[in-house]
């Protein structure tokens, strides 16, 4: 009976070890740090526990190191000495420096989020508009600790959805509410230089850097009639500007129709008179070599040395042809006169 109670101890013992009536082991426990990011690491027990109740308090939590060893230790839960968990002693909180983008848009096409994200305004004459605001920005490697300090849950994704959007939203209310809807169209350019001027320095100061904020799409209106008002005064006036450029094309292209008219007609008279006065020049050429013909003639009667040429011409002609017998007839006064001679008729 002894032995049977021994034994059963023995029993009792090995199924209480065998259902795990152990503590939980401590195993090696790292935290990766990667380029993109900054890391702080508090102690949570112990005199060295971080009270972070500064900005220089944070800052002297910065570790440079890629990986950090988490330190541990048991933690009872029970009343029984295996009943304890394992809990980390210290705490790294982790600043993501890699740029984010953000595009708030009321189309629940576009955006960041999928979903209405639009920046409503109202102008001065209450007409309720949206448009398109898109925001980059990040935080620097210097400004880790200030982001921390500002921002303790570390997710710039977060604060840029809500801090960074509403105030853009604000700041954009304050310019819209200035103007008419019809200036408001005309605005924009200021609108998004204001929001700049008074978005990026406020953020700067949280460790925030705001590297672009711009507007894209047109304005969405709350009231859809006005949309279809803009749309159809645009569509009149796109008729409008497309039948005077088609008018317009027609006179230019009657100018030019009545331009080569009028060529051709210059053309044809250019031609008339041209022949004409080449039948002019002519006449004017003929009648003045007739005129210097006939003055060189007259000279010529007046002039002896003519006449003494003419008679070697004819003598040397004379000569060529002579055979060695004198002709019976004789021209001019007198055969010593004139020396021509002339062989007589054959008849």
């Amino acid at each position: 009976m002894k032995h049977s109670g021994i034994m059963l101890v023995i029993v009792m013992v090995v199924m209480i070890g065998l259902t795990g009536c152990m503590k939980p082991p401590i195993t090696e426990k790292s935290e990766e740090v990667s380029n993109n990011e900054t890391a702080f690491v508090i102690q949570l027990e112990g005199d060295q526990q971080a009270k972070i109740n500064s900005l220089d308090a944070l800052e002297k939590l910065r570790v440079t190191a890629k990986r950090i060893q988490i330190s541990q230790r048991h933690k009872k839960i029970g009343r029984m000495w295996w009943q304890a968990e394992v809990i980390p002693t210290i705490k790294v909180i982790k600043v993501d420096r890699s740029p984010v983008t953000r595009e708030w848009s009321a189309e629940t096409t576009t955006g960041s989020r999928q979903k209405d994200d639009g920046i409503w305004v109202e102008s001065m004459d209450s007409i309720g508009f949206s448009t398109g605001f898109n925001c980059t920005a990040q935080v620097t490697e210097l400004n880790a600790a200030t982001f921390l300090y500002n921002y303790p849950g570390g997710s710039l994704s977060q604060v840029m959805d809500d801090q960074i959007r509403n105030e853009i939203q604000s700041v954009a209310s304050e310019v819209a509410a200035a103007y008419k809807m019809d200036e408001c169209r005309e605005k924009k350019l200021e609108i998004i230089q204001v929001v700049r001027e008074k978005v990026i320095p406020k953020f700067a100061e949280t460790g925030i850097t705001i590297s672009t904020i711009g507007m894209f799409g047109g304005f969405a209106y709350e009231d859809k009639e006005i949309q279809n008002s803009i749309n159809a005064t645009f569509v009149a006036q796109q008729a409008k500007v497309t039948a005077a450029a088609e008018y317009q094309a027609q006179e230019d292209k009657n100018r030019t129709i009545e331009k080569a008219a009028l060529g051709l007609k210059n053309a044809a008279v250019t031609k008339a008179e041209g022949e004409a006065r080449v039948v002019e020049v002519a006449a004017e050429a003929e009648a003045k070599a007739i005129e210097l013909v006939a003055r060189a003639a007259n000279q010529a009667m007046e002039n002896p040395v003519f006449l003494e040429l003419k008679k070697l011409e004819v003598e040397t002609l004379r000569i060529q042809t002579w055979k060695g017998d004198y002709p019976n007839w004789v021209t001019g006064d007198s055969a010593e006169k004139l020396g021509i001679f002339l062989t007589p008729p054959t008849k």
